[in-house]
């Protein structure tokens, strides 16, 4: 009893945590999208350039196809627009916390020929 109800607040978090960062998301759609409409242009912040805001680098490796393989897999996801990423990401959480929640509260019935009474 005790670890059903510790799971279910440990996925409400999860839950919490996944609409917090889907909420930036949003709010930063809107914020561009007020930008837009002030200025007439779409700011374009991607991933990319908040990779390096963050001031944090790609790992480096001697080895040249390794270095190649992972050059070309960011290369498609540091494209995206930052609101993008962040809704994805913390649309995903916010499932995994649901579903979370939902394994926990299947109920096992039995019938009386199971229980063999």
């Amino acid at each position: 009893m005790i670890f059903k109800k510790t799971g279910r607040v440990i996925c409400w978090v999860i839950e919490c945590l996944g609409a917090l960062v889907a909420s930036a998301g949003v709010v930063y759609l809107y914020v561009s999208c007020l930008s837009w409409l002030k200025f007439g242009v779409w700011p374009s912040y991607d991933l990319q350039m908040f990779w390096a805001a963050v001031h944090s680098q790609w790992p480096h490796m001697e080895w040249t196809g390794l270095q190649k393989i992972i050059g070309l897999v960011p290369a498609v996801i540091l494209g995206l627009p930052t609101w993008v990423v962040f809704l994805i990401a913390g649309g995903s959480v916010y499932i995994v916390g649901i579903l979370g929640n939902l394994g926990l509260d299947v109920r096992v019935t039995r019938t009386p020929s199971e229980t063999g009474y």
